[in-house]
């Protein structure tokens, strides 16, 4: 091993050689190091602060072939920043949020604040075989379940109204009654004691009593 004095400046014109494990030491207390321990490089920031890398061109890109054509990431200069999976783009950071190429797998919860936008055909799909679906077809709005067992809606109150919103359709109440429309008005209601008809009731069978 040898020692090199400290200069107060001056210009390299070569390159320079470091063996394994030999590490080029930045700052008073060493904090930065770049080296190759044999197996793998490092930049190491052993220090206190943070480790800044800061470009005054275009960006920032991180390469995984050294021939510049196989990219990881790209970090442009007030634009996108881009995340690869073998040399394919899967997600980007846009002007109005981010946009994912593929499928986004998550174990915790989403929470979409903004409210949750699909085109024609994309399904939400509930269950482990995607048992349950939601979506709308370009003609009709679907609510399909496929799976083993029943479709339950729990509620103390379910209403279906038209759209918009200017008609009952039906109502159905707990502890209470059961009631069906007919353009807003009341047509069927069970009560206490059976159901009541409003209007006439049109039978083609038997009533049997």
């Amino acid at each position: 091993g040898g020692s090199f004095l400290p200069l107060a400046g001056g210009t390299m014109t070569g390159n320079t050689t470091h063996l394994d494990n030999v590490r080029s030491l930045y700052g008073t207390s060493s904090d930065l190091q770049i080296y190759h321990d044999s197996s793998n490089s490092y930049i190491r920031d052993v220090g206190t602060g943070r480790l800044w890398i800061d470009s005054n061109g275009e960006g920032v890109s991180i390469i995984s072939d050294g021939s510049g054509s196989s990219p990881m990431a790209h970090f442009y200069k007030d634009a996108a920043v881009e995340l690869y999976y073998d040399n394919s783009k899967k997600f980007e950071t846009t002007v109005g949020g981010a946009s994912i190429t593929g499928a986004l797998d998550v174990t915790g919860v989403i929470t979409a604040d903004g409210g949750l936008n699909l085109n024609d055909n994309d399904k939400i799909k509930l269950g482990t075989s995607g048992d349950l679906e939601i979506y709308h077809d370009g003609s009709n709005s679907i609510i399909k379940d496929g799976g083993l067992g029943n479709l339950y809606v729990y509620s103390d109150q379910f209403i279906i109204n038209n759209f918009p919103d200017t008609q009952n359709m039906a109502r159905f109440v707990s502890g209470g009654a059961a009631t069906l429309y007919y353009a807003g008005s009341e047509k069927f209601e069970t009560v206490t004691a059976g159901a009541k008809v409003t209007g006439n009731l049109e039978v083609t069978g038997t009533i049997t009593g």
